[in-house]
C-alpha cells in the first residue's frame, strides 16, 4: 500500500466551486473507480493567516496506479477537472508520499 497527502491552496471564495467539483462525478466519485485505488480521506483547513487549503490522503496499491490515474483523459489538459483546480487554486498543489505508514487502531491492539 501507497499512502500520498495532496494539498491544495485554495482561494477561500472559491470553496464552494472546489467542492461541487470534487463531489461530481469528475471528482472523486471518477477517482474511486481507478485501478488501485484503496480509499480517501479529504478536508478543509485553514491556517492562522486565513489561507484555505484542501488535504487528501489517499491510499493507492502501488504509485504507478496513481500516476496512470492521472494520464486518464479526465486527467488532462483541457478537462474540466483540471480547469476547474486551475481557477480555484491560490497555489501549486504539494503531493507528498508517506514511507513506513503504520496504521494503529487501538481496538485491534
Amino acid at each position: 500500500m501507497n499512502v500520498i497527502l495532496i494539498q491544495i491552496p485554495l482561494m477561500a471564495d472559491q470553496k464552494s466551486a472546489w467542492d461541487k467539483m470534487i463531489r461530481s462525478s469528475e471528482g472523486v466519485e471518477l477517482t474511486v473507480r481507478q485501478k488501485g485505488f484503496i480509499s480517501a480521506e479529504f478536508g478543509y483547513s485553514t491556517d492562522v493567516d486565513g489561507n484555505l487549503t484542501w488535504n487528501a490522503l489517499e491510499k493507492w496499491e502501488t504509485k504507478e496506479d496513481f500516476v496512470n490515474y492521472n494520464s486518464i483523459p479526465e486527467r488532462q489538459e483541457g478537462s474540466d477537472f483540471i480547469h476547474t483546480s486551475r481557477s480555484v487554486m491560490a497555489g501549486a498543489p504539494v503531493l507528498l508520499w508517506l514511507d513506513d505508514v503504520t496504521a494503529y487502531n487501538p481496538e485491534k491492539a
